[in-house]
């Protein structure tokens, strides 16, 4: 059985360990996905993948928390599936990400997404499941 802590205690181990940051959303007349593309476009490393979480920006609360990258069977994320970029700007069900984005703004005011980089040999599937249990 593993034993899994509080949220923002498992948040804490993954941030003392792996590389993380965060970008903030708050102007609906802003794209959302302009927003994203130029925050990842700084960044520079060969592969985006681990975990991300949408925050309320000033109360800190978790509105969604996603994963991104498949770790195939000889230990290496899956070329064809999307880095953290790609999904935050990814349609949800039938909704662009601009819409769904601005539409959460709207109603939660401004928002932090925040996101935790994973090496291969961390499954962001099984981090993902970690945070979405420790959330409960």
């Amino acid at each position: 059985m593993i034993n899994v802590g509080a949220f923002e205690d498992e948040i804490d181990l993954l941030k003392s360990t792996y590389e993380h940051n965060y970008y903030a959303y708050k102007d609906s007349l802003e794209s959302f996905v302009t927003c994203t593309k130029l925050h990842f476009n700084r960044i520079v490393r060969n592969d985006k993948y681990g975990v991300y979480m949408v925050r309320q920006l000033d109360t800190q609360e978790v509105l969604y928390i996603g994963k991104s990258g498949t770790v195939d069977s000889q230990g290496k994320f899956k070329k064809q599936v999307q880095d953290i970029p790609r999904r935050l700007i990814n349609v949800r069900g039938n909704i662009p990400a601009n819409v769904w984005f601005k539409n959460l703004l709207q109603e939660k005011g401004p928002l932090k997404i925040e996101y935790i980089f994973l090496p291969t040999s961390k499954s962001p599937s099984f981090v993902e499941k970690t945070l979405l249990q420790a959330h409960l």
